[in-house]
């Protein structure tokens, strides 16, 4: 079985540190269709939310338009679901990985910047994806 594999089948886990630890390695291979349907499970968890700021963060810190098309999908379903309290606790957690991102947007020249990348997937051929992009975008600091 390669990592990835491995990886998939640790994010089924009972234990929300395993889903966490695959979350966190995980995104390492986002931009497959599979790995990114577990990577989005994982953003929505359900039963801890280990394993959606794990995530969430790791996502954030790789930073590229294969890692955020998971993450944007995740937001557009939390933060349009206002009548669930769990999904707006995921909500928050993503609005915070966001802060991170921005953050280190500020103090590493070489990234390309949250905001750049976001703006790529709003032409994205996922719904969740466009809107999820373009509801971060709206949200961030210094949106028009």
């Amino acid at each position: 079985m390669d990592r990835a594999e491995a990886l998939l089948h640790l994010a089924k886990s009972d234990d929300f540190s395993e889903r966490a630890r695959a979350g966190t390695e995980l995104s390492q291979f986002a931009g497959s269709d599979t790995v990114d349907q577990v990577l989005l499970a994982l953003l929505l968890d359900d039963g801890n939310t280990s394993p959606v700021q794990d995530t969430a963060e790791a996502l954030i810190k790789r930073g590229d338009r294969a890692a955020l098309r998971p993450f944007a999908a995740a937001w557009h379903r939390a933060d349009s679901s206002r009548d669930n309290t769990h999904l707006t606790e995921i909500a928050d957690y993503l609005y915070g990985a966001t802060s991170y991102g921005l953050w280190l947007d500020s103090t590493d020249p070489q990234r390309t910047g949250l905001q750049t990348v976001l703006a790529t997937l709003l032409d994205d051929q996922d719904e969740a994806v466009r809107k999820g992009a373009y509801s971060l975008l709206r949200a961030l600091p210094g949106a028009r």
